[in-house]
């Protein structure tokens, strides 16, 4: 069911996405990645409330650990148009380091670009982010010093990802994810 429904929000997306959270909206699309794809032992869920989502979990740094990520994908070209990422969240752990990458290559060698952000306090934030801002990454090394405007056509996964590269728990409670 998840497919169809994924397959079906690829289509008919024609608009910059636009992720406003809750029960009823848009969290059906977006799926857990954490490290242990490559044998870390990190471990994350996402919970759904009634109007937000709350992304949590424990990144370990065992076994070269120490990612955890939720992601989901967008029809290539939506972020053709783009200019700037809108994100409202909160969270307790105002110590850790969340990143939202954009991706336009399935294989993880491939460079890829993230923005990193952290919470200033458990209130709620709103943080506009402009797509020129984010940063050319390759295997969470950062490469060079910002993504080409013209690599957005390219983009079909959007992720938001905690790798720190800190061992603990963590969450994030996000509203929306709104792209302009």
């Amino acid at each position: 069911m998840k497919l169809i429904y994924l397959l079906i929000t690829m289509t008919i997306m024609t608009n910059p996405p636009q992720f406003n959270f809750g029960s009823k909206n848009n969290t059906d699309t977006w799926r857990i990645v954490n490290d242990d794809v490559m044998g870390g032992k990190s471990n994350s869920k996402i919970e759904e409330k009634e109007n937000s989502i709350i992304f949590k979990g424990h990144t370990s740094l065992e076994n070269n650990g120490g990612f955890a990520s939720m992601r989901t994908l967008i029809p290539k070209g939506a972020l053709k148009e783009c200019k700037t990422l809108t994100i409202r969240f909160k969270s307790v752990n105002t110590s850790r380091s969340f990143g939202i990458s954009l991706k336009s290559s399935q294989k993880y060698y491939i460079p890829y670009y993230k923005f990193t952000f952290s919470p200033k306090s458990d209130d709620w934030q709103e943080l506009t982010i402009k797509l020129s801002d984010f940063d050319y990454y390759k295997i969470s090394e950062k490469m060079e010093d910002s993504m080409p405007l013209d690599a957005l056509e390219e983009v079909f996964n959007i992720a938001l990802i905690i790798s720190d590269k800190e061992e603990g728990n963590f969450d994030i409670e996000i509203d929306y994810i709104n792209f302009e």
